[in-house]
C-alpha cells in the first residue's frame, strides 16, 4: 500500500489475524482480494452494480492463516467466485484458494472459478505497460460477466 494516502485512526487499531472481512454484500458473485487490489475489486463491484450485478467483495486481510470459512460461505450464497490478486498466476494465493474452494465447495459452484492476476512477465516501468500488467476494473467486470454467463 506504499504511496496510498488516507486517515489513520487516533486510537489503537488492531485487526484479527486469520479473519476475512465482507466489504460489500452481494448475491450474484463473490470477488475475493487482498492488499492493494481491494480498491480495484471494490471499484469493479461499483461498476457491476450499475448493471444490476450484486458482487460480494471479501477482503482476506491475512493470507496465512486464511479464512476459508468466509470464502466458502459466500460461495454457497453466490455460487460463483472470482479472485483478484497482484501476484503472478503460477503458485499464487489465488491458486491455493481455487484448489481449496473447488475441493470443499464444488457442489456449490455454478461456474468455473476464475482468477485475475498480473501478467506472467516481469513488471515494467512504463506507466502504459504497468496498466496492462496489473489487474484492472475492466478485466474484473469482463470475468464476472463470463462466470455469470452474460454476453461480453
Amino acid at each position: 500500500m506504499y504511496g496510498e494516502k488516507g486517515d489513520v485512526p487516533e486510537e489503537e487499531y488492531l485487526l484479527p489475524i486469520g479473519k476475512a472481512f465482507i466489504k460489500r454484500a452481494g448475491k450474484d458473485v463473490t470477488i475475493v482480494s487482498f492488499n492493494k487490489m481491494m480498491k480495484v475489486a471494490l471499484s469493479a463491484a461499483e461498476e457491476l452494480a450499475k448493471e444490476g450485478i450484486e458482487a460480494e467483495v471479501i477482503d482476506l486481510a491475512t493470507i496465512k492463516p486464511l479464512d476459508w470459512f468466509t470464502i466458502l460461505e459466500s460461495v454457497k450464497k453466490t455460487n460463483r467466485l472470482v479472485i483478484v490478486e497482484e501476484q503472478w498466476p503460477f503458485a499464487s494465493v489465488s491458486s491455493e484458494i481455487t484448489y481449496r474452494i473447488q475441493k470443499e465447495g464444488f457442489d456449490y459452484l455454478d461456474a468455473p472459478i476464475r482468477r485475475i492476476t498480473s501478467v506472467d512477465a516481469p513488471m515494467h516501468y512504463a506507466p502504459n505497460l504497468v496498466a496492462l500488467y496489473l489487474p484492472n476494473v475492466e478485466r474484473i467486470v469482463k470475468l464476472v460477466k463470463e462466470v455469470m454467463y452474460l454476453k461480453k
